[in-house]
């Protein structure tokens, strides 16, 4: 499998979600904005957020950066790519799921057809995406990546933790705080919605036996 994937979207660039770029020979990596500098270590690294990155990690011949998606002019711009085919390139634009009375101010609908959508999900780390996908005529899920490491921080029971390193400076494990707490707001309504929410350290789900099949080589 891993010879023939012709696309593989990292969520963001820690080391604990790249996984082994020479295992998808063909891939190219697709990473959001700001990422390849991040590896590059071009821009500030945060504090207390396991920042610790391989500048040749990916092969820049294969590699994809997603367009700013705070850049309004990217709003303004036509798919090129006709509908079904993946499209890396294309602008951001707004997205009311499910004529829901809330929305998703950055997306990228990939296909064309609102099958997945790339979303910009700031507040972990510079270049955080998660994926909306449909996976059947009214079912969806939202793979959040590390918006959220515990699903007590959606309901409002715990809040998101800091503390103060041996310099005296205020660490997290997200670079901002404000905007971590306001992706997590938007998924929590995704899920109030009916929308299976999967995080990447989702030890509920993980426990959840209805879920048990539901792995890669498993079943």
């Amino acid at each position: 499998m891993t010879s023939t994937t012709s696309s593989t979207l990292t969520c963001v660039v820690h080391w604990d979600h790249i996984g082994e770029p020479h295992d998808f020979p063909k891939s190219t990596f697709v990473v959001g904005h700001g990422s390849l500098a991040l590896l590059a270590g071009t821009i500030a690294r945060s504090r207390g957020g396991h920042s610790f990155f391989e500048a040749d990690l990916l092969p820049p011949e294969r590699s994809v950066e997603l367009s700013d998606p705070l850049d309004e002019q990217s709003y303004t711009q036509e798919p090129k790519s006709e509908p079904g085919n993946p499209d890396f390139s294309i602008p951001w634009r707004l997205h009311h799921p499910f004529s829901l009375p809330f929305s998703l101010p950055r997306t990228l609908d990939i296909f064309g057809d609102g099958s997945a959508l790339i979303v910009d999900a700031p507040g972990h780390l510079t270049g955080h995406v998660n994926l909306l996908a449909r996976t059947a005529e009214q079912h969806y899920v939202y793979l959040g990546g590390d918006a959220c490491h515990d699903r007590r921080l959606l309901t409002g029971e715990k809040q998101i933790g800091e503390w103060t390193d041996a310099e005296g400076h205020v660490c997290c494990i997200h670079v901002d705080r404000k905007a971590a707490e306001e992706t997590m707001r938007r998924i929590a309504q995704l899920e109030e919605k009916g929308v299976e929410v999967v995080f990447a350290h989702d030890v509920e789900w993980e426990n959840d036996p209805a879920n048990g099949g539901r792995f890669f080589g498993v079943g």
